[in-house]
């Protein structure tokens, strides 16, 4: 069986977006003066719940590929 290459910027990618939004997020929470950056830190903040939302199901199903 072929392996296929290992390729950095394909498994870190999603991850550092990630992180670049959530602090955002939190920036414009933090230092915004309401209206517009209060619902772009609650944008920035809610990403991150909804990647978990989506991909928590599929967990169980990658669990059952790992085992032997």
């Amino acid at each position: 069986m072929k392996r296929r290459p290992y390729h950095v910027a394909r498994q870190w990618s999603l991850p550092l977006a990630l992180a670049v939004l959530t602090t955002f997020g939190l920036l414009s929470a933090l230092l915004g003066e309401g209206g517009v950056w209060w619902w772009l830190s609650w944008f920035a903040l809610a990403m991150p719940l909804l990647v978990i939302a989506r991909y928590w199901p599929l967990r169980r199903l990658f669990q059952r590929k790992l085992r032997p």
